[in-house]
């Protein structure tokens, strides 16, 4: 009896797993593929035992998109963050986090766009060292 209510639930829980979250195409184990996420984001991209692992693109639900690399299920070595709202970090990954040396640009709202780029170093996700550069002249519509 209790074999039989293990194997049911490992039965439930394996044919949730396979229709929430799926290898679309290729092989998502050992080889490129394309893994669709119970959560809508995508992964196309190497595979090493399971996990993420080489060269892959990731697009998150939210419009966020990270191209790079990718070590043990998380980006690992050079990579781009390209954020929903068009914001951008260029440089290395460890453990999921920007560590390493990068680049951060972003556009600030208002009158006049102006955009900047953060360059520097990266600790944990956290920037250390930063040099603040204004990479574009600013614009504005003249006034009639």
């Amino acid at each position: 009896m209790r074999v039989k209510f293990l194997l049911t639930i490992l039965f439930t829980v394996t044919m949730f797993n396979l229709t929430s979250a799926q290898c679309t195409t290729g092989n998502c184990y050992d080889g490129n593929g394309s893994y669709m996420f119970e959560n809508g984001d995508l992964y196309n991209g190497q595979w090493k035992k399971g996990e993420m692992f080489g060269y892959g693109v990731y697009e998150f639900a939210n419009g966020d998109v990270y191209k790079g690399a990718w070590k043990a299920g998380q980006m690992e070595g050079r990579g781009t963050y390209t954020y929903a709202n068009g914001d951008k970090y260029i440089g290395e990954w460890k453990e999921g986090k920007m560590n390493g040396r990068g680049h951060f640009h972003w556009s600030l709202p208002g009158d006049l766009m102006t955009n900047a780029k953060y360059e520097g170093f990266f600790k944990d996700g956290v920037p250390k060292n930063i040099e603040v550069k204004e990479t574009g002249a600013p614009s504005a519509q003249p006034e009639r």
